[in-house]
């Protein structure tokens, strides 16, 4: 008698793993302050939340709103650090 051994395939209906920005709790870009109710995924799938300590609402919106703009200080002070050095081309 022979057997032979067959590697399982993969289901179809297994989810995907999702992308490490998502995986963990939301955290309140205000006061830092972890959501244990609310996960990254629920908040990039359209969930929303109140912050438990500072009172602040969030969802995915605002957190992109947040992100560009601290995007912004940060090229900004970059730019403000060294200034000739910018202007000259020099980066």
């Amino acid at each position: 008698m022979v057997s032979t051994v067959v590697a399982p395939r993969p289901s179809l209906n297994t989810p995907s793993t999702p992308a490490p920005e998502l995986v963990g709790l939301a955290v309140c870009p205000s006061c830092h302050t972890q959501d244990r109710s609310m996960t990254n995924l629920a908040v990039s799938a359209g969930a929303d939340w109140q912050c438990s300590r500072c009172g602040s609402r969030w969802d995915a919106v605002r957190l992109a709103a947040v992100a560009a703009y601290d995007l912004w200080v940060s090229e900004r002070t970059a730019a403000s650090v060294h200034p000739a050095t910018h202007a000259r081309g020099d980066v």
